[in-house]
């Protein structure tokens, strides 16, 4: 199992609004959340379940755990730009590590947000 940092829509229930039966993972936790419209999770799942999820329309993956200390890759920061552009937050410049990219996102959502306590034990 995988574990990774992502953003999608919530559902009306509250939940990451992604189809479990059509697109399986194990779990996730919510770390922060926009109103009731958009989610900042740490989800569980395969490799090859995170690559199906990520490639939802309503899904901006940022990166694995394991990838943390490395420079975001340029496909992934211009996903993540275009998401945060529309809302209105600073874009993620160049050379930013994944580690600082999770942090920034996430913080700028809930100020409170810990990447060092964030955890899904049974993952």
């Amino acid at each position: 199992m995988t574990k990774a940092y992502l953003i999608c829509k919530i559902n009306e229930g509250g939940g990451a609004d992604i189809d479990m039966e059509a697109t399986p993972y194990t779990t996730y936790v919510l770390a922060a959340q926009i109103g009731n419209s958009w989610g900042c999770y740490m989800f569980v799942a395969t490799a090859a379940q995170l690559t199906a999820i990520n490639a939802l329309p309503n899904v901006y993956g940022i990166c694995t755990v394991a990838n943390l200390d490395n420079v975001i890759a340029v496909a992934v920061r211009n996903k993540v730009n275009t998401w945060l552009d529309a809302r209105g937050f600073p874009t993620i410049p160049a050379g930013w590590t994944y580690r600082k990219v999770v942090n920034a996102i996430f913080k700028r959502i809930n100020e409170k947000f810990d990447i060092d306590k964030l955890d899904i034990l049974d993952g």
